[in-house]
């Protein structure tokens, strides 16, 4: 985990995302994303991705839209391809690289801030 900024966050991880330890993941994510307005979860070096990395990523994406978090996800091979099978329709922030990402949270941040509350 490296705060990036005040408002961005990046948690990188490595090896094999399971069933022994996907709810793990999701955990941390919602206890370290308190202050951050984005996140860049890292799983370039994730080895292999079973059913239950969905889930965590699925967990990860309500609490994200709950806390208004912006974030991206980049990702090894294992996880792409789980993606590609549990979520076809792209509905998880996944992104080709770290440029592109960071691109589109810059994007994402510009049009919070032209974006007043009514009233």
């Amino acid at each position: 985990m490296r705060r990036l900024s005040a408002s961005r966050l990046a948690i990188a991880v490595i090896g094999e995302l399971d069933a022994a330890n996907g709810r793990d993941l999701g955990r941390f994510v919602e206890h370290h994303t308190g202050i951050s307005r984005q996140l860049i979860l890292d799983l370039r070096a994730v080895e292999f991705a079973g059913t239950q990395a969905f889930t965590a990523l699925y967990y990860i994406s309500v609490h994200c839209a709950r806390s208004d978090v912006d974030w991206i996800i980049i990702g090894s091979h294992p996880v792409r391809r789980l993606l590609s099978i549990c979520d076809p329709d792209g509905e998880l922030p996944l992104v080709d690289d770290l440029p592109s990402g960071l691109d589109l949270l810059t994007r994402s941040a510009r049009c919070h801030q032209h974006v007043r509350p009514a009233g």
